[in-house]
Parts: structure tokens; C-alpha cells; sequence
């Protein structure tokens, strides 16, 4: 990690982020920066892990998010029951147990590139908002000891930074509306400068219909207009 790469961190903090995809490409940036294999943002309410509530940012690889998600390792994952009851950062290797199903899961986790070693920061911020924050290495045990003595510090004022940053893309996501496919296609054609009228014709439908969707939809969104209920539609993912 260089100086200038370190200053910065210290000295301006993260701007808010817009999108995922954003808070992506931020995450990917200093997880290269921290020369570390991977780092993962967990935010979502840690007591009942819906994973309707999940906001995720990893640079995790693809494949191994698939498989965890596949063999629901949430429900068994040390990890995560740790990090529900510590304020504290705490390493990988504090809460792994003899569990053959726990066991089982490092291993897994090790063959997809997470590397032998982890350290995870647990957030509690305001209004009861939790997350975690994870760091993966492939270094030995004495390598990343010293790396996080050296680290610790810069390792947690990222996480904490990388929190409020994420704080409004966390809340949109977890107040996402849920839009029926044809209220989808009609603020799709909208978006792309279509008058309800046009967008009845293009659909086959009434425009009295359409005008009843769009303000289904601006309900939905609580925008203040439809050109906002676009606005918020691609923020959050609906439309592309």
C-alpha cells in the first residue's frame, strides 16, 4: 500500500456512493490497495438474516457467492453468529469449531480463493443498523499477524467509512418496491421518452391503464413524479 493511496484514506473520506456498482468498484479498488486477496460488506439485520434484506458488495469470487448461497452456509457460518454477538474484530480462526459442517465450509471456502486466512469487523451504527465487514488473505499465520498489526487501524477506519458511504444505497435497497412485470414494461417505455398514450399502443393496453400503473408506481416509490419514479428505478436496479 502506497503512502499517497494511505493519505488519502485518512484524509478524505469516502463519498456516498450512488449505485452497487459503485461501492464495487470502491471496494475492489482498496482491497488491492490493502494488497489483501478479498474484503466483503455484509449489511442487513444480523438477528434475522433475511436475505431479502441483504445489501452485499464482494469482491468475493462470483463462484463462491453462488455456492454459499446454494448450500445456505449462512445458517452455519461461524463467522456470522460471531459477528452477531462482538463489537470487536476478531479473526476467522477464533470461531472455527470442531463442526464437521463448519469445517467443511473453511475448506469449501479455500478451494474458491479465499486464502487461509480472515479477520471480520462488526458494525453497529446508528439506528440499530449492523453490518460486517470482512478481509480474506492468503498469507500464513505469522504472515497475517503482522499484516494486521500494521494494520488494524487503516482496516477498520475503511470499514467504518465504507459503512456511511453505503448508508444510502443500504436504505434503497431495503425499501426496494416490488413492481409487477407490466408496471416494469410501462415505466420501462416511459423511460425511454414514450407518452402514455404511445406506451398504450406499444402494449396493447388502454392509456387510462397506463396512467393507473404510473401512479400505482409513484405510490410504490413515494416520488414525487414519475420522472423521479424513473430516476429511482435505474438507482435501484429495476431498470437498466
Amino acid at each position: 500500500m502506497t503512502l499517497d493511496q494511505l493519505s488519502h484514506l485518512l484524509n478524505a473520506p469516502l463519498e456516498k456512493f450512488n449505485s452497487l456498482d459503485d461501492a464495487h468498484h470502491c471496494l475492489t479498488y482498496w482491497a488491492d490497495c490493502f494488497e489483501v486477496g478479498h474484503m466483503a460488506y455484509l449489511a442487513t439485520d444480523l438477528a434475522e438474516m433475511n436475505p431479502e434484506t441483504f445489501c452485499l458488495v464482494t469482491t468475493y469470487p462470483p463462484n463462491w457467492v453462488k455456492r454459499y448461497v446454494e448450500k445456505n452456509y449462512i445458517t452455519i457460518d461461524p463467522v456470522v453468529q460471531t459477528a452477531r454477538k462482538h463489537t470487536r474484530p476478531f479473526f476467522w480462526s477464533e470461531c472455527r469449531c470442531d463442526s464437521s459442517e463448519v469445517s467443511a465450509l473453511f475448506k469449501d471456502a479455500r478451494q474458491h480463493g479465499l486464502g487461509e486466512q480472515g479477520l471480520t469487523i462488526p458494525i453497529h451504527g446508528a439506528k440499530a443498523d449492523k453490518a460486517m465487514f470482512s478481509i480474506a488473505a492468503n498469507m500464513s499465520e505469522s504472515e497475517w499477524q503482522a499484516y494486521c498489526a500494521r494494520h488494524m487501524g487503516n482496516l477498520i477506519l475503511f470499514a467504518l467509512q465504507f459503512h456511511m458511504a453505503a448508508i444510502d444505497v443500504r436504505g434503497a435497497l431495503l425499501k426496494r418496491p416490488q413492481l409487477k412485470g407490466r408496471e416494469i414494461e410501462i415505466l420501462y417505455w416511459i423511460a425511454e421518452g414514450k407518452t402514455a398514450w404511445e406506451t398504450s399502443k406499444i402494449l396493447d393496453i388502454s392509456e387510462k391503464t397506463v396512467e393507473h400503473c404510473l401512479k400505482q408506481i409513484r405510490n410504490k416509490f413515494n416520488a414525487t413524479n414519475t420522472t423521479h419514479a424513473v430516476s429511482l428505478a435505474f438507482r435501484l436496479g429495476i431498470l437498466h
